[in-house]
């Protein structure tokens, strides 16, 4: 038996299952919703099968054995799979395998489990301290998900991890304590929010003080188990409700998302002070990509959502932020019987954002500038162009700077590609489809030639879709909105080509059909290539005549 048999015979399919989504036993084999993005459903269509150690979905017709799950749930690639796979089972799966290193883990996992039961049994013996968290708004239920406790001794858990046969090195390796030769809790007099992973093994401790001592709050250090950058808080209960909800609340503390899930906002995660990484956006774009941002209304939270931002510029992602107004954190909301729904309604973008939290009026000549150019990078990130000639625009309006000047500041700072084809694409403040759409409104005559060019139409944007199918309905249909915009673009392409010809106008056009063509194959490539995968014989017969027409017309 091969190392990939051994490990998926060895772990139990139904508690592979069950770390992600919740099912239910009917008959022999369990049945749940389908826990895949994109698969909303209200009947369970999901089935496990104990017995043959295999699971499928009858309704978007996924399926297979345990390794081929831990690839679609974690959209990974199969050997982050195997090792995901690994850590479950404990197995090794190649020669470099340091059994040492992972013994270790697993004794950290097994420490950290036992000192969360030490902190919930001493939470038990102070009933005041529970009634201080009830009188937070905490319920019974969040008691158990998010395994409250509470440190109320220097030196008991020390005695109590020893009692349970960890030596010295484990404890020690653990960073509970301030220091192994004194025994001292570092999390003293705090109430203890364990930290899990997205699998449910406990790795950290955040302590917050129920006084006024600082720091409010105290992370574990960094550990073998644990990187603060790579995890986020409430993962594991949120990941189903991000899914089917198609969109992620991003808290700055614990408590925070321990109120909100706990107030119909299931899919809300916390970074436990610090910004967004590259890693938590990881994790997250593999359940979605829309991501609402709300950090506590202070300074630090205001610095923390700027990070964020720059974290995610052209990422792919939709991010708005959630604005508080006068309320401090989420929490507070939820505690005054505030609508914390009406706050994810009115959420605004990045842009908006910067510009609310700017004392734009102000502020010195050499402050706009600067603000302005911020402004003007996080415009950049936008790939839809309708959404960056409105922002453009709002920014002119609320600095009080000229269009102009505003578009010519735009194309100066433009993002540089290491390719022609990229340094092309994206020198102007508007798309290549842009430029086609000009110069079929300047030039209809030259409408059919554009369209016999196009190889695979299906990828066009809406508007040029629109203005090759239904020309005059187009042209009779247009609202002022879209006039003044291509007016603006019109504006643009001469102030930034006055010396261009006609000549050199129709060769950029060609240019930009010949890389539409190819970025619409590569699409429609990728696309087909995932119904492959869900055994769609259809998709195969699609993407084979999908090769030929690429191959007819050179294109790779």
């Amino acid at each position: 038996m091969g190392i990939v048999d051994e490990l998926e015979w060895a772990i139990d399919i139904v508690d592979l299952v069950q770390k992600y989504s919740k099912i239910k036993k009917a008959g022999t084999n369990y049945k749940g919703l389908c826990p895949f993005p994109g698969h909303n459903e209200k009947t369970p269509s999901f089935m496990v099968s104990p017995a043959k150690q295999i699971w499928y979905c009858f309704g978007c017709h996924r399926g297979g054995w345990p390794l081929k799950f831990i690839m679609d749930i974690e959209n990974c690639e199969f050997r982050e799979a195997l090792e995901i796979l690994w850590n479950l089972t404990w197995k090794q799966v190649n020669s470099n395998f340091d059994k040492e290193k992972y013994q270790a883990q697993k004794n950290l996992y097994s420490l950290y489990k036992d000192a969360t039961e030490y902190y919930k049994q001493a939470l038990s013996r102070h009933p005041e301290i529970k009634k201080y968290l009830m009188d937070r708004w905490f319920n019974s239920e969040s008691f158990e998900t998010f395994h409250f406790g509470y440190a109320d001794s220097w030196v008991e858990l020390f005695n109590y991890l020893k009692w349970k046969w960890y030596d010295d090195k484990m404890i020690e390796d653990s960073k509970i304590f301030l220091d192994i030769r004194t025994k001292k809790d570092k999390f003293i007099w705090r109430v203890v929010f364990p930290i899990q992973n997205a699998r449910w093994d406990f790795v950290a401790f955040t302590g917050r003080v129920l006084d006024k001592w600082e720091p409010k709050y105290l992370n574990s250090p960094a550990s073998d188990i644990y990187d603060k950058s790579g995890i986020l808080y409430g993962m594991y209960s949120a990941r189903h409700a991000i899914t089917k909800m198609d969109y992620v609340i991003v808290t700055e503390w614990n408590p925070d998302t321990i109120a909100l899930q706990q107030y119909w906002f299931k899919n809300s995660v916390a970074v436990s002070g610090t910004a967004l990484t590259d890693k938590h956006l990881s994790i997250i774009k593999r359940l979605t990509k829309k991501i609402y941002l709300c950090f506590d209304n202070d300074n630090a939270g205001h610095k923390a959502t700027k990070l964020s931002l720059e974290t995610m510029k052209n990422k792919d992602l939709e991010v708005k932020i959630i604005q508080l107004k006068w309320w401090k954190d989420p929490d507070e909301i939820l505690k005054s019987w505030g609508d914390f729904q009406e706050f994810i309604e009115q959420a605004v973008s990045p842009i908006w954002y910067v510009i609310s939290t700017a004392d734009v009026n102000n502020n010195s000549i050499e402050e706009k500038k600067k603000l302005l150019k911020e402004l003007i990078e996080l415009v950049k990130t936008y790939s839809d162009n309708i959404e960056k000639d409105f922002y453009l625009k709002e920014i002119s309006l609320l600095l009080d700077i000229n269009m102009k000047i505003i578009y010519d500041i735009f194309n100066k700072t433009r993002i540089k590609h290491s390719s022609n084809e990229e340094d092309y694409k994206s020198k102007n403040v508007t798309s290549s489809e842009d430029i086609v759409i000009w110069y079929i409104l300047n030039n209809p005559e030259n409408l059919e030639k554009i369209k016999s060019e196009l190889i695979f139409p299906e990828g066009l944007g809406i508007d040029l879709k629109k203005l090759l199918t239904e020309w005059v309905k187009f042209l009779e249909n247009m609202e002022l909105a879209q006039k003044e915009r291509y007016k603006w673009i019109a504006l643009q392409i001469e102030l930034e080509s006055k010396e261009k010809t006609e000549d050199n106008r129709e060769q950029e056009v060609e240019k930009y059909i010949v890389w539409l063509n190819r970025d619409n194959y590569k699409q429609l490539s990728k696309k087909l290539k995932e119904e492959m995968n869900m055994w769609n014989n259809e998709a195969l017969l699609q993407y084979s005549e999908l090769i030929k027409t690429a191959k007819k017309h050179w294109i790779k």
